[in-house]
């Protein structure tokens, strides 16, 4: 699909935003201060063998250990899938390791050896990175696994003749001892765009594999993956692709050096944007990641969704609204037109808000068997346009879509914000008439260890409302009751839970 990329330099965040039909459908944020570790290249050594979940943690030099199932070791590389289009640590569930005859980690790995291993998701919570030794290093058009001496064709080229001419191709001018994966975006380039990749990503091999020879001390990263704004060119920019804008002039040095470095003709068109207004508002952008961050999205029928996040998994529901059918007169016709609305706005949200892992999506319910078949196609066809790794599962009895989505980096939410310290992360706060009640049980407990006739209750504006208005009663009777008289202040910088009972001095 047509696409613009727009490139926003800060001082220390870089953004990107991909376009597409007027309406942007990903978001990239890379921030000096937290750059992430994906795609590096680590020297590490084995700290832990754990037999019982077959890993072994590894120190590769970041705050916690990298983890290593025995599945993504090398021992054996006659798995790899090489259809994935992205390569790295995918493994294919070979015949031995369904007999249970794969190798064990106990007999690979031995606590002190030094390990090559490159980061496959970033450290997420509280977890560490996840990390493979099966290298692989990604380009514009190919993936080089230096490991592999085989050629893979992604997949997604489901034309034979086209497999045929890349593989070819491919064979012709790699180096006999490296692998390559022919991605995606290959289908229909040229000979010279292939050599220009390949020359590339062997040079790139060739600078680690001396800096892994120069390296002293360990842990060490050896190689770390290009600055967001060359990824960008890397990983986001097709033959699809109108345009690139970007606000710096740094930046645009670097992607047109890096475009005439590294890209074959026709290379991407670049524009340096100089106007004194900023990118993203001229663009629109500011008020979609606003938007992107809330619970609520409006369809345009009327009706919406509502996305909770949380750590398990992402729930998506969906609601008619304000949409009453128009003129049909059928109610599964218009839950049908609401729920095919729903699924293609669900897929453009979870490619704008980076949402992995476990997925579900619940449906309007509809009776009719073949409605809920619409539904799902229409949903695995709005996905072909994303990247990512998806599993999606038919539409269960009870109106639910179960998917998994390939999590290697934080989605939105988890980027730009943190959890709210009034409520600490949990969504909802206590009502003022649960904090009054609180209030009511902890004032006769303070008396037994504070002396003095009166009492003085500091709380929230909104607690204390309460209590000269609806709950006054009740406070009198407590008063009444502990033989004490209460004063009441209203402190604003309380959060609505918090209050503090002190004597008056």
């Amino acid at each position: 699909m047509r696409n613009e990329i727009f490139v926003n330099v800060g001082p220390r965040e870089t953004r990107v935003a991909v376009r597409e039909s007027d309406q942007v459908v990903e978001l990239h944020i890379e921030r000096s201060t937290e750059r992430g570790v994906v795609g590096g290249v680590y020297k590490g050594r084995v700290t832990r063998v754990l037999p019982g979940m077959q890993a072994a943690f590894v120190d590769i030099g970041l705050e916690r250990a990298g983890f290593l199932y025995v599945a993504d070791y090398r021992a054996d590389l006659d798995d790899v899938d090489l259809e994935d289009d992205n390569g790295g640590g995918d493994r294919r569930r070979s015949g031995s390791a369904q007999r249970g005859t794969a190798p064990q980690i106990q007999d690979v790995l031995e606590e002190g050896r030094e390990i090559l291993v490159q980061v496959a998701k970033e450290p997420l919570g509280t977890k560490g990175a996840r990390i493979t030794s099966r290298i692989s290093l990604a380009g514009r058009h190919l993936v080089l696994m230096p490991f592999v001496q085989r050629v893979g064709v992604s997949r997604r080229i489901e034309s034979d003749r086209e497999r045929r001419r890349l593989r070819a191709i491919v064979d012709k001018l790699r180096p006999k001892d490296l692998g390559f994966i022919v991605r995606t975006v290959s289908h229909g380039v040229s000979e010279a765009d292939i050599q220009a990749d390949i020359e590339y990503l062997t040079d790139r091999w060739s600078q680690i594999q001396k800096r892994r020879e120069e390296i002293t001390e360990i842990p060490a990263r050896v190689y770390e993956e290009p600055p967001l704004h060359l990824r960008t060119l890397r990983d986001l920019a097709t033959h699809e692709t109108k345009q690139i804008v970007v606000d710096d002039a740094d930046a645009y040095g670097e992607m047109q050096d890096f475009v005439h470095r590294f890209m074959a003709a026709p290379r991407p068109k670049i524009v340096h944007y100089k106007d004194d207004r900023a990118l993203f508002d001229t663009q629109r952008i500011e008020g979609e990641i606003e938007e992107a961050l809330g619970v609520k999205v409006w369809l345009k029928s009327g009706g919406y969704l509502v996305i909770n996040q949380s750590e398990a998994l992402t729930a998506i529901d969906v609601n008619t609204g304000r949409f009453t059918g128009g003129k049909s007169r059928n109610l599964e016709e218009t839950i049908l037109k609401t729920n095919m609305e729903a699924v293609r706005e669900i897929v453009h949200q979870i490619r704008l808000r980076n949402i992995g892992g476990l997925i579900i999506l619940d449906l309007i319910d509809m009776e009719l068997a073949a409605n809920r078949e619409k539904v799902y196609r229409a949903q695995l066809d709005a996905l072909r346009e994303d990247k990512a790794k998806v599993n999606l599962l038919k539409i269960s009895e009870l109106g639910l879509i179960e998917m998994t989505r390939k999590r290697t980096r934080e989605n939105l939410v988890q980027q730009l914000c943190e959890p709210c310290p009034d409520c600490e992360g949990r969504g909802y706060i206590q009502s003022s008439t649960t904090t009054c009640h609180k209030i009511f049980r902890e004032l006769p407990k303070a008396t037994e260890h504070l002396s003095g006739e009166k009492l003085v209750l500091k709380a929230h504006p909104d607690v204390i409302e309460l209590l000269e208005g609806d709950e006054r009663d009740s406070l009198s009777k407590v008063e009444s009751k502990m033989g004490r008289n209460v004063t009441i202040l209203a402190v604003p910088t309380f959060h609505r839970e918090q209050f503090e009972i002190t004597t008056a001095p």
